[in-house]
């Protein structure tokens, strides 16, 4: 549904621009399928946490992450369907689970925070096989822009926040992410 979406919308791109290149089309429809595909996973992921009563963490969790994983990459998944599955999965770990752990001990909170700044320096960016960085000064602008985002959250957690809940949410967040970087794989999952 979505890719014949994207495909209609491409070809009216080709038919009323000037846009004829083959490559050109190609990165408009891939984008064109990212766009429609996240609103989707979004008005979902919005609508089932709105009906648990989690969405202000929820909201939390996802302003960490996109910040972040803009920049670093991470796994990715074939379909949509499965996408937002994982997402899910992804957002009830940090906005379910994460606020019912009690408060940790702050040296687990600076393990986890140093074990984060340096997996994202060393392994990201974890480009998608449909946008490869092939430029050298590219990559190191990712690496040091989701390092500088890491450390801003990370910063925002131990300095600003003061409840537990969020801290755990955070953190979470935080740490599934940077475990995205570590398969060795080019960041697909099943």
């Amino acid at each position: 549904m979505i890719m014949n979406l994207a495909l209609k919308l491409t070809s009216f791109i080709e038919k009323n621009s000037d846009i004829k290149n083959n490559d050109d089309l190609e990165r408009i429809n891939y984008s064109i399928q990212t766009i429609i595909s996240e609103t989707f996973k979004a008005i979902i992921l919005i609508i089932l946490f709105l009906a648990l009563g989690k969405i202000n963490y929820f909201l939390f969790s996802i302003a960490i992450l996109f910040s972040i994983r803009i920049f670093s990459g991470g796994c990715h998944s074939n379909t949509s369907l499965k996408c937002l599955l994982w997402s899910a999965l992804f957002f009830i770990i940090t906005s379910l689970i994460g606020p019912l752990i009690p408060k940790l001990n702050i040296l687990v909170y600076y393990t986890a925070a140093l074990f984060s700044i340096i997996v994202t320096f060393i392994k990201s960016p974890c480009p998608n096989k449909n946008r490869p960085i092939k430029i050298q000064e590219r990559r190191w602008y990712y690496k040091f822009i989701s390092t500088f985002f890491m450390l801003f959250w990370l910063i925002i957690l131990f300095f600003f926040i003061k409840n537990s809940t969020y801290l755990n949410c955070g953190f979470l967040t935080i740490l599934l992410q940077v475990l995205q970087l570590i398969p060795k794989k080019k960041g697909v999952l099943l």
